[in-house]
């Protein structure tokens, strides 16, 4: 398997990783704090929604690359994804609503939730994992060209 082909499959399974467990816990953690639901417990709840779970993902992306990749393209490729994943979950909730009425219309009311989830997979999938390309690129991320381990990329 090429380099750039083990690198997109290691992200887009981070995103999956990332997008699961947040919309578990988004499920979840209302049921858990919606009787005392404070600023505090909607911090928390957001915290634990969106944070915790792009932590662990960013890890476990490290962890994979850091077995093809130098140490600072894995966590040039972790920090990429963590800063990137987030903000493309947040457009991806609010642009699925568009989705959904265009999925109401085009394919009938039973398809709105399909299509919705079906959007929002492929954009954590393909948003992030562009990213960190871009990131891990030669001409593109923190490095300059001539930098010392720039044929060391993943």
């Amino acid at each position: 398997m090429s380099a750039t082909r083990r690198l997109f499959m290691t992200v887009a399974k981070g995103a999956v990783l990332f997008t699961v467990a947040s919309w578990a816990l988004v499920l979840v953690t209302p049921q858990v704090f919606r009787p005392h639901m404070s600023l505090r417990g909607e911090t928390i709840a957001i915290f634990l929604a969106v944070f915790v779970p792009d932590g662990l993902a960013a890890w476990w992306i490290f962890q994979r690359l850091r077995a093809n990749c130098s140490r600072s393209d894995a966590r040039r490729a972790a920090t990429a994804f963590a800063v990137s994943a987030p903000v493309a979950l947040g457009v991806g909730d609010v642009l699925g609503v568009g989705v959904g009425g265009y999925a109401e219309v085009v394919l009938g009311s039973r398809f709105i939730l399909p299509a919705v989830v079906a959007f929002i997979i492929v954009l954590m999938i393909f948003v992030p994992s562009a990213v960190v390309m871009w990131v891990l690129h030669p001409s593109g991320g923190a490095e300059f060209v001539g930098g010392s381990d720039q044929d060391e990329h993943c």
